[in-house]
């Protein structure tokens, strides 16, 4: 009967051995064998009979009528004796009546490989193909009416073949001759379409879905397809440097970002949505920036050090957030100093150089030796090596002195006092004479060895502030814009050349120009495009349309489109801020910018060179050709070129004159020679041969007349980027492609001049066009359009919200805080802090901390800042000597500041009142020293980008400003020192490490590897900093620690293993106590009678076996339902295996006599008494007791403290 389950295991064997079928035996493969020829002459059959017909008596030879001959095959399991008869089970085939006595397949007989079905059978097979096997094929005659249909009558012959064959082998041919025929035939096994392996079995279908992407190869193996992995190539392989904790794909090369993150490889974090000039460690955080405050870091707490917006020297103090005041020197006003009064009368130019005053401010002319923009920098005339033979250079001021070796003399050294050669310069003659050598000067020189030059500029020739130069021969002077001539004399028209762009109009003024702008343009000389709204209220209509307010249309509005789509296009906005371009006939692309290729089938023939034009096209034509397509001959004769008669013969790009009555030449025109100066063209030589002339040309040049260019100028394609070459003779002309300027057509054309992107865009030049990517919180083609990020309604709680660029502003009511009002912060006390109130809720700087208020408690930031640097003022203490320095501080020298790159003599460090906090600490830069709470980090800088007098307290107070390292110092005191690499010259090692309390605190590893992360993070970041843009490189080291020994988890495996053990134990102890008292009650029930018996001594006599079934046939008789009582000692022992097997034999004798009641003392003394139990059983109902003349008294059961039951139990009878 089936139960559930075995139901429920058949239904699982099933299912295993159905996957096992599907995987393993769904193999694939054929047996084929190939009938070559059949050779059967006498057309008998194997017993020696005829096919069909008799024999004839003559010659014995079976008749006309040949065998129907056709063919099995049976394919079985390799045998050693091989049998004939039984099942074929790897298959069988047949054929259909295929010939007569002898036949042959010529096809296969010439080509094997070449599939012939007339002779072929073919056995599939789906299993694994075992290699060896055994292959019967017979021959039979289909019909023989002389012979019965049964056995074996029909066979005409049989080929046993056991052998072995793989899958790769070539066909075999095998030859077998019979006693009867022969025959050939040839074999081979082959596996199906998605099957491999040497038997066949290996299944791989390639497929490109979602369950893999894979293809198989010749071994039958799994090969994924490109981008992606796995086992079943199901695992797309993501994008190059995608981070896959913050990133996935599910298509190749993809990077899909985790909410949170984003970038193209998903390991920046998104900030906090509105978060201006801040940072993020993790999604959602909003760390300002340094000099940045405000809930939504928009705030320019340091307006002068983020713009620098005071000019010409001024210097800049912040007054509030985002304001500021410029202090300007002497000869400069305004807002920003931007205005020059009188920019020279301060003589900023140092050295002897010369002031001029321009729009900007000044510039300083410097004389020679000095350069920079005051003239302050001294020129090495040392770094040209201009000592020559070994001197040694000097610098000096505006010069340099050559200390020259013995015998060399001269300003550079170059004469040898010993000879005449070399001692004269700048072109004299050398004449030696007895008293040495005299230098004979070229103009313009002077001096014994005419190293001296002439100055000409020693009276001043130049005028109206021409800068003279002097010559050779004379002088030149380069004059001021306005001024021509020779010495400056002559004002010139600034208008010609014409300096204005775009078609604008110059109008000459004194000393100047004006550029008559039009509407799209501005500037001085109109080159840069127009914001119209900068000047007009303006309203986007679309993201292609902008309306600007102006009184010069009836409608008060001008409606400016954007030029995104180029002078062949018209932009179609699209929503979104997206936009669409609409063509031109003729021209196609994303921005209109491609003409369409008119010449893409070259309609030009006979080698004519096209030129693609707007919807058109131009062939140039070789010479002697004509027509718009090229395809018309010129007639060269049409200007009848042949004089005196001669008749002209059009020739291609050429003719011939058949000249009369002995005229000669090439047109018939002399009467002496073939030859003159215009019978070859291109620089050929005319030779005359008599009644013709020959002509001998140049490289590059054939024809009769040498007037045909064999290798044309654009034969080495010169024009570049789809330009089209326009040779002509040793020159060629390149057209180019719009978007392609210059001589091969190699320049791209700047489509970003003039600046076509508003609001800081950023012009990206393409090929004659530009795409504006925009600034944040901007769109449009042009970026015109500012996103309303208003429009979402971020803010909560009924603040409202104030559109910004790129970020939006919540006024939060009474109560409420956050970037969108979403922090209840309830009303709370102002906190005091320095002499200062600030509101509750506030936050503001402390040096390099950030503070806040809260309900009257301050909460701070824990960088220890150390002492800032600041910016010396020599030569007494102005009013800017202690700027960089805060309020009440001074800047003084320290001796002790570590150069980085020189110059560094002008920085100091900030005074403080208190002495700076002693440091303990063992985690120093450079000493090598790493534990839990200490990190370092190397950084690694590009010299060529650091800033001249930086210092190593520079580096290190730019990353005690980081804003990062406020977060991280909330809790515990961050340290942070800094010190010149001993390794790397180039690098400046960091020490990081917290401290608590003014003890070095021994945390948690992974604190101290976080805050080392998020500096590095803060690092590859964008800054204000020009020092930590030279950063190139970050090196990051922290210990680390072996892994903790936790001891709990084995020592609770072994308190459950000793719990599991004892319940076990006591398990164990239970089940056999119970087990003997079951064996005690049975063994009770087994001794109880229906009266007491005395104790007897009974014998055991010497006939057991008969007297043993009476014992139990009375006992079954004496017994009744037993309800006893037994008392006895706990210890007991177990009973002997064989006291047992003879209390259940009827281990006491009876007499003989079957009228005598039984009893079972002797036993009963055995087994009791052994144990130590006594046993009463009753009887219900209770006879009464039997009396017999040896004893008064009533049989009862006692213990009978029996020793031997062997020696001491005799029989006694009743």
């Amino acid at each position: 009967m089936w139960n559930c389950m075995g139901i429920s295991n058949c239904l699982s064997i099933v299912c295993v051995l159905l996957t096992v079928w599907t995987e393993v035996s769904q193999s694939s493969g054929y047996f084929e064998l190939q009938l070559i020829e059949v050779q059967n002459a006498n057309g008998e059959l194997s017993d020696g009979d005829c096919c069909d017909g008799e024999r004839n008596t003559q010659d014995l030879r079976c008749s006309s009528d040949e065998c129907d001959t056709y063919f099995r095959v049976c394919l079985k399991e390799y045998q050693t004796d091989v049998t004939t008869k039984g099942s074929c089970i790897y298959g069988t085939g047949s054929t259909n009546v295929i010939g007569g006595n002898s036949f042959q397949f010529k096809s296969a007989k010439n080509n094997q490989n070449r599939n012939n079905d007339g002779g072929k059978i073919v056995i599939p097979f789906q299993f694994a193909w075992p290699v060896s096997y055994t292959l019967i094929v017979e021959a039979w005659d289909w019909d023989n009416g002389t012979h019965s249909s049964s056995g074996e009558d029909l066979l005409i012959e049989r080929s046993v073949r056991k052998e072995r064959i793989n899958h790769r082998d070539d066909r075999q041919t095998i030859q077998y001759n019979g006693l009867t025929a022969s025959f050939e035939y040839s074999i081979r096994v082959r596996c199906d379409e998605n099957y491999y392996g040497s038997k066949c079995n290996k299944l791989c279908r390639p497929r490109d879905d979602w369950h893999g992407h894979y293809v198989c190869d010749q071994l039958g193996n799994r090969g994924c397809m490109e981008g992606w992995m796995g086992t079943y190539c199901t695992t797309a392989i993501c994008k190059q440097g995608c981070n896959l904790l913050q990133g996935a794909c599910h298509a190749p090369g993809e990077c899909k970002c985790t909410y949170g993150w984003q970038g193209p490889f998903c390991d920046s974090c998104l900030p906090y949505p509105g978060c201006v000039h801040g940072t993020c460690v993790k999604p959602w955080q909003c760390t300002c920036e340094k000099n940045w405050g405000g809930l939504l870091c928009e705030k320019d707490l340091n307006y002068c050090g983020t713009n620098k917006p005071c000019k010409n020297g001024g210097t800049c103090m912040n007054t509030e957030p985002d304001e500021y005041n410029c202090a300007c020197p002497d000869g400069y006003s305004g807002k920003n100093c931007e205005i020059a009064e009188h920019a020279c009368v301060s003589n900023p130019c140092a050295n002897g150089g010369t002031c001029h005053e321009v729009p900007s401010g000044f510039e300083c002319h410097c004389p020679a030796g000095w350069a920079g923009p005051t003239c302050a920098k001294d020129t090495d005339e040392c770094l040209s090596n201009p000592c020559a033979q070994g001197g040694t250079c000097i610098d000096m001021e505006n010069g340099f002195e050559c200390l020259c070796l013995p015998q060399w003399a001269g300003n550079t050294c170059q004469i040898d006092v010993n000879s005449c050669h070399g001692q004269c310069q700048n072109g004299a003659t050398c004449k030696e004479g007895q008293r040495g050598y005299v230098c004979a000067c070229s103009p313009g020189f002077v001096g014994r060895h005419c190293d001296i030059q002439r100055n000409s500029c020693a009276s001043g020739p130049c005028r109206n502030g021409g800068r003279c130069h002097t010559l050779l021969d004379g002088f030149v002077c380069e004059c001021p814009h306005g001024y021509t001539g020779t010495t400056c004399e002559v004002q010139s028209n600034l208008c010609s050349p014409n300096p204005c762009q775009n078609k604008a109009q110059c109008h000459s003024l004194m000393d100047d120009f004006y550029c008559a702008c039009p509407d799209d343009y501005e500037g001085k000389t109109c080159s840069e495009l127009k914001d119209h709204c900068k000047t007009n209220p303006c309203e986007v209509i679309d993201s292609c349309t902008v309306a600007v307010a102006t009184n010069g249309t009836q409608e008060g509005v001008w409606h400016i489109s954007s030029n995104v789509c180029g002078p062949h296009g018209r932009c179609i906005s699209q929503p979104a801020g997206n936009f669409t371009c609409s063509c031109e006939q003729g021209f196609t692309g994303t921005y209109c910018h491609e003409n369409i290729n008119d010449c893409v089938t070259p309609p030009c023939k006979n080698g004519g060179t096209c030129i693609d034009g707007i919807s058109s096209f131009k062939c140039f034509c070789p010479d002697g050709w004509e027509g718009t397509l090229c395809d018309m001959d010129v007639n060269e004769c049409s200007r009848n070129p042949c004089k005196n008669g001669g008749r002209c013969v059009d020739l291609l790009n050429d003719f011939y004159c058949q000249c009369q009555d002995n005229w000669k030449g090439k047109t018939c025109h002399s009467r002496e020679s073939q030859c003159d100066s215009s019978t070859c063209s291109n620089g050929g030589t005319c030779f005359d041969h008599g009644d013709t002339f020959r002509c001998t040309c140049l490289s590059g040049w054939g024809g009769s007349t040498c007037n045909t260019a064999k290798n044309s100028t654009c034969d080495s394609n010169p024009c570049e980027n789809g330009g089209t070459c326009v040779g002509a003779g040793d020159a060629y002309t390149c057209i180019c492609k719009d978007g392609w300027e210059g001589p091969t057509c190699a320049h791209n054309a700047n489509d970003c001049n003039p600046q076509p992107c508003y609001n800081g865009g950023v012009c990206v030049d393409g090929v004659n066009w530009f795409r504006c990517e925009c600034a944040p919180g901007f769109a449009g083609p042009d970026c015109r359009i500012n996103i309303d990020e208003c429009q979402s309604s971020p803010c909560a709680y009924g603040s409202t919200c104030v559109d910004e660029i790129n970020s939006f502003l919540c006024v939060c009511p009474l109560g409420r805080a956050g970037p969108r009002c979403q922090e209840f912060i309830g009303i709370g006390k102002a906190c005091r802090y320095s002499g200062l109130q600030f509101p509750h809720g506030s936050r503001w700087e402390e040096e390099c901390n950030t503070c806040q208020c809260v309900n009257g408690i301050v909460r701070c930031s824990k960088v220890r800042c150390g002492r800032r640097p600041c910016l010396l003022q020599r030569g007494g203490a102005g009013p800017d000597s202690s700027a960089l320095c805060p309020r009440g501080q001074e800047c003084v020298e320290h001796q002790f500041l570590t150069c980085f790159a020189k110059p560094c003599h002008q920085w100091g460090v900030c005074s403080t009142p208190d002495p700076p906090l002693p440091l303990h600490t063992q985690c120093e830069p450079n000493s090598g020293y790493l534990d839990n709470s200490c990190a370092r980090i190397t950084l690694i800088f590009n010299r060529d980008k650091v800033p001249q007098g930086t210092t190593v307290e520079n580096i290190c107070s730019e990353l005690r400003y980081l804003p990062i390292a406020q977060t991280l110092a909330k809790d515990c005191t961050l340290l942070i020192l800094c010190d010149l690499s001993y390794s790397n010259s180039d690098a400046v090692e960091v020490a990081m490490s917290y401290d608590q309390d003014g003890q070095e605190q021994n945390g948690d590893r992974g604190q101290i590897q976080e805050a080392a992360s998020a500096i590095v993070g803060a690092l590859s970041k964008r800054h204000n900093s020009t020092v930590m843009l030279a950063v190139v490189e970050v090196k990051v080291e922290t210990q680390v620690m072996p892994q903790s020994v936790d001891h709990l988890v084995p020592v609770l495996c072994v308190v459950f293993g000793v719990l599991w053990i004892f319940c076990i134990v006591v398990c164990v102890w239970w089940t056999r106590k119970r087990k003997k008292e079951r064996e005690r009650e049975s063994a009770a029930e087994d001794s109880t009678v229906n009266n007491q018996l005395e104790p007897l001594r009974v014998s055991l006599p010497q006939h057991k076996d008969n007297r043993g079934k009476d014992i139990q046939h009375e006992c079954k008789k004496l017994m009744s339902p037993p309800d006893r009582t037994c008392d006895g000692a706990e210890g007991e022992e177990e009973e002997d295996g064989e006291e047992e097997e003879e209390l259940r034999r009827g281990g006491m004798e009876l007499d003989k006599f079957s009228t005598q009641k039984c009893s079972l003392a002797g036993v009963q003394d055995k087994v009791m008494g052994k144990r130590g139990v006594i046993c009463t059983t009753r009887s219900a109902p209770v006879k009464p007791p039997h009396r017999t003349a040896y004893s008064p008294k009533d049989n009862r059961c006692k213990n009978l403290n029996a020793a031997n039951v062997s020696e001491d139990i005799k029989d006694h009878y009743v």
